[in-house]
């Protein structure tokens, strides 16, 4: 589930880190909305477009704050400018002004460290992880310890009631088997929170790829109002830090006092590690089993745009590549890492998308007309276990999204060119299917994921497994004050 564009790499520095603050959920259906990219402040796009500091100001038929896009066929409200959520973050800060650069970063006493290497073995089909690994975050022990439990601390949210794990249960494929996320209080987010299988792999991060990296991505839902609260990040490592096991943990690992740095890096980590799944039924099949594939998911396979094996003689009467699934989802993690328009949330009545995804994050100067409405492509690995699909989750089953790519997508003005109808028939529909379902691999079990969290100043230990389910609906003020509008 996956798309994207070559982002950058390398330590993230001090200002780096604010002006990715941003970020909304590791994919998930809150973010922080593409509109801070169109407004041109701080944003988590690869590049900021600081002409538009003021809003759309090239738009024509500008009038009371309202600039109407005819191109996109939609008017954008320049006081708020709000598009695919209802908050926006300011820079990452609560209402208690900027966070002290020590917070997010700090110097490193050597002396203090007391970690080693953490050794990896993929599962087989994958590729290895080494080259994914940035050399500012090389993998130890003690660093995916201590993002295992970072990630399933709710302690993280201004409440309490969510962490990381709520939205990318590995229970439910690494995310939330819900059309679009829900956060703190119950708030439902605009878009599907994407799996966190395989992200070791991916150059960037959420469903329109404006995170640069997973270090990145880690650090907008704990700050975005949604998702985890309106806080700032100093209001969250000043909360993390008075927790001594977590104390103990950043020095030992980092040699450094609680940081956002390497509270970014310690998750990301552990994502990368933990979330791995190959060694599926059709891995197995490439290492010679002829039998690991039915005859259904060996016809589906071909469909999808892969060859049989030389000696496998199934009966094939598929025709290759008729799904033409291997356009877009290739390579060992069955997926192209780039952008596509299928025309999901495209409404023909009002010409308008619901969602401008991969366009909306593109900085002024360099806006490309066919990212409109185009989000990242999904790996289709362990696909079964990870719906409903799509980025506003508007499809249940792999049966659904056969059915969409079938007929060519939705018709729109900026229809990938590859989208056109596939004429399959009802047999070649269920073996494309049962092919994506072969492609479910091994993987770690909650159990083996669930970590003791360290206990509280005031000597409690939360249950991690209880931010695993959603919070139920509450007003908003109970906790924080809604972001006004602007």
């Amino acid at each position: 589930m996956q798309k994207w564009i070559v982002g950058w790499g390398g330590p993230v520095a001090t200002a780096s880190l604010l002006l990715l603050s941003v970020a909304g959920c590791g994919e998930t259906a809150m973010e922080a909305p593409p509109s801070t990219a169109l407004k041109g402040g701080p944003g988590p796009t690869p590049a900021s477009g600081g002409d538009a500091a003021k809003g759309v100001a090239t738009s024509p038929g500008k009038k009371d704050g309202m600039a109407t896009d005819q191109a996109l066929g939609r008017s954008l409200d320049t006081k708020s400018l709000v598009d695919v959520v209802k908050e926006e973050v300011k820079g990452g800060e609560a209402t208690e002004g900027p966070t002290p650069s020590s917070y997010l970063w700090a110097p490193s006493d050597p002396k203090l460290i007391k970690d080693e290497p953490l050794k990896v073995t993929v599962p087989i089909g994958l590729n290895p992880i080494t080259s994914n690994i940035p050399a500012s975050n090389p993998l130890t022990k003690g660093k995916y310890e201590l993002g295992r439990q970072l990630y399933f601390d709710p302690r993280v949210s201004l409440d309490g009631t969510v962490s990381c794990a709520t939205c990318h249960n590995p229970e439910s494929g690494w995310t939330m088997p819900m059309p679009t996320a829900v956060g703190i209080l119950g708030q439902q987010g605009g878009r599907n929170s994407p799996t966190v299988f395989n992200t070791v792999y991916g150059r960037t991060m959420f469903w329109d790829g404006r995170a640069p990296s997973l270090e990145a991505q880690a650090q907008g839902p704990i700050q975005n109002p949604i998702e985890m609260g309106k806080q700032s990040y100093k209001e969250i490592i000043e909360r993390l830090a008075k927790i001594s096991g977590y104390k103990e943990q950043f020095e030992a690992v980092f040699g450094t006092p609680v940081t956002l740095d390497g509270m970014a890096k310690a998750i990301a980590t552990f994502e990368r590690v933990a979330a791995l799944t190959g060694n599926s039924k059709y891995d197995k099949y490439l290492k010679g089993d002829m039998k690991a594939l039915s005859e259904s998911e060996k016809r589906g396979m071909v469909l999808f745009g892969l060859r049989a094996a030389s000696d496998d003689e199934f009966k094939n009467d598929a025709v290759l590549q008729k799904a033409k699934c291997t356009l877009c989802h290739v390579g060992a993690n069955f997926t192209d890492e780039a952008f596509h328009n299928l025309g999901v949330g495209w409404d023909e009545k009002t010409k308008k998308f619901a969602d401008l995804g991969r366009w909306a994050v593109e900085p002024i100067g360099a806006k490309n007309d066919a990212n409109i409405g185009a989000f990242k492509t999904p790996t289709v690995r362990d696909i079964a276990a990870s719906g409903p699909y799509m980025h506003d989750g508007g499809m249940n089953t792999l049966e659904e999204v056969v059915d969409h790519y079938d007929k060519g997508g939705t018709a729109n003005p900026y229809l990938d060119k590859d989208m056109k109808p596939l004429n399959l028939t009802k047999q070649e529909k269920a073996d494309v299917v049962a092919f994506m379902k072969a492609l479910s691999g091994e993987i770690k079990k909650l159990d083996e994921l669930l970590p003791k969290l360290p206990a509280g100043p005031d000597g409690k230990t939360p249950d991690p497994k209880a931010a695993l389910t959603p919070p139920a609906k509450k007003a908003v003020a109970a906790v924080f004050h809604p972001v006004e509008a602007r």
